[in-house]
């Protein structure tokens, strides 16, 4: 049977939120992600339980575009909670389902759930599981550096931010936040914008290597 990119995810201490209002939430989340990559998904980013969800992609390069695209939606959405990731090529041993991500076993998938569900102290927030396994800590690592960055952000600069990842235009920003061009060169720099970024574009560039094992 074929190997696949599959991406699990999960709210980090979900029992901390209104259970209503999480999978609201956390459902707009993961339909806006499946229509906005829509040409990269195999099997729909699905949430399995209140708080996980799972789906297939088709390339490594679309599995990390989602973790991103997850990533920076929940920034420029201003949602509290955070989500871990695991991201595993394996085994399905079942024909792909094209409408959502249910009714597929194999053992890709129950390796990927073991490694979401490992909640040991010191497990990453970000988990690439490849053959490659120096390319796969290269991408852990990476992730990681970016989530640190971002970890420092605050709610009320968040539509600055999203804008600042967008475009490289200081001066379009700055009119738009009420800004000269001076003021969003410096909160770029002090809020290691440019710094994120590079570190993306990294993370998009490896994950095209065609040599996984």
């Amino acid at each position: 049977m074929a190997e696949h990119f599959i991406v699990m995810g999960d709210v980090l201490k979900s029992r901390a939120y209104d259970g209503r209002e999480l999978m609201r939430e956390f459902k707009v989340l993961v339909s806006s992600c499946n229509k906005r990559l829509a040409e990269g998904i195999s099997s729909p980013y699905t949430i399995t339980l209140g708080d996980e969800f799972q789906g297939v992609a088709r390339s490594l390069k679309w599995a990390v575009k989602t973790v991103l695209y997850l990533e920076e939606s929940l920034l420029g959405r201003q949602l509290p909670f955070a989500l871990r990731y695991v991201v595993h090529y394996g085994r399905i041993d079942t024909p792909l389902n094209r409408m959502v991500a249910h009714g597929m076993v194999g053992p890709g998938l129950t390796r990927a759930r073991e490694a979401l569900t490992d909640k040991r102290r010191g497990k990453p927030r970000y988990l690439f599981d490849l053959p490659n396994a120096r390319l796969a800590r290269q991408l852990s690592r990476l992730f990681g550096v970016m989530g640190s960055l971002s970890h420092d952000w605050q709610s009320k600069d968040s539509g600055l931010i999203v804008d600042m990842l967008e475009s490289d235009d200081n001066t379009k920003i700055g009119f738009k936040h009420g800004k000269n061009r001076s003021q969003i060169w410096k909160r770029r720099r002090s809020l290691h914008v440019s710094d994120y970024k590079a570190l993306r574009d990294i993370a998009i560039e490896l994950s095209e290597w065609k040599d996984l094992q």
